[in-house]
């Protein structure tokens, strides 16, 4: 699962900018939590955590546990992105200019979470994929989305495990962050939708991603006046950039023939 990981009772405080940290007075100094000596939790090598999500009808319990056992649920990194994944075999090409989108793709096929339904005649499994990005706050704004993957997996006779990742939406887009200000640059999309057709079988998630934003690190760092940072903020092997993303449960397919 995405989920924070914090002794300090803030579920949910997955904040960039302004991270408090894990383990209470352990790391209740910038300094601290942008080190590299302390390893493990409360260092350099801490996230503020994700987020798990769930596609359910309503905002209820029942409603949420239903989600769950359907496995129609998501991750990400730590922004409110909002993706979805479905899978069918008669999905157009330009399914993503439909208004009634998610409807026309659970109606024609299955959410992330679930198993493709048997072929029928040679058609080839299509995969509609779109997300929303996090619009964030006034002060503190969400990224721009970048792309979205999918992420295919697959055994071969041998026993060997294959991936492969496919943009089927954006794609590279030269947007970055400026690491003195962690102020970004670049295009990048509020919304993004793609549909691809694979001729070959395998079990797919879908991934995506934003443009690259400053990492919690960058931000502690910045925090302090010139003088007073220290030496891990200069330290290249502290990230002081990163893309955050969110992705899906996965769809199975298993031919009716497969043992």
């Amino acid at each position: 699962i995405a989920s924070t990981d914090t002794h300090n009772a803030t579920a949910g405080s997955v904040s960039e900018g302004d991270w408090p940290g894990h383990l209470g007075i352990k790391d209740a100094r910038a300094e601290h939590r942008v080190s590299v000596q302390a390893g493990g939790m409360g260092s350099s090598n801490s996230n503020p955590g994700g987020l798990a999500g769930v596609w359910a009808e309503e905002n209820t319990r029942e409603a949420v546990f239903d989600a769950l056992r359907r496995r129609e649920v998501f991750g990400t990194s730590g922004p409110r992105i909002e993706p979805r994944l479905f899978g069918g075999w008669d999905y157009p090409a330009d399914l993503c200019e439909d208004p009634d989108l998610t409807a026309r793709a659970d109606a024609g096929g299955v959410p992330m979470g679930a198993d493709l339904p048997p072929r029928s005649g040679d058609g080839a499994p299509a995969f509609a994929a779109f997300a929303q990005r996090d619009p964030g706050t006034e002060s503190a704004p969400g990224g721009l989305l970048q792309r979205i993957q999918i992420v295919k997996g697959w055994v071969d006779d041998e026993g060997g495990l294959h991936q492969q990742v496919i943009d089927v939406a954006g794609g590279p887009n030269g947007a970055g962050v400026d690491l003195d200000t962690c102020t970004p640059h670049g295009p990048g999309a509020d919304a993004l939708c793609g549909v691809w057709r694979d001729p070959d079988w395998a079990v797919y998630y879908a991934r995506v991603l934003e443009n690259p934003s400053c990492r919690f690190s960058a931000w502690q760092c910045l925090s302090l006046p010139p003088e007073g940072r220290p030496a891990d903020c200069d330290d290249p092997s502290v990230r002081m950039a990163q893309q955050e993303r969110a992705w899906t449960s996965p769809i199975w397919y298993a031919p009716a023939d497969a043992e």
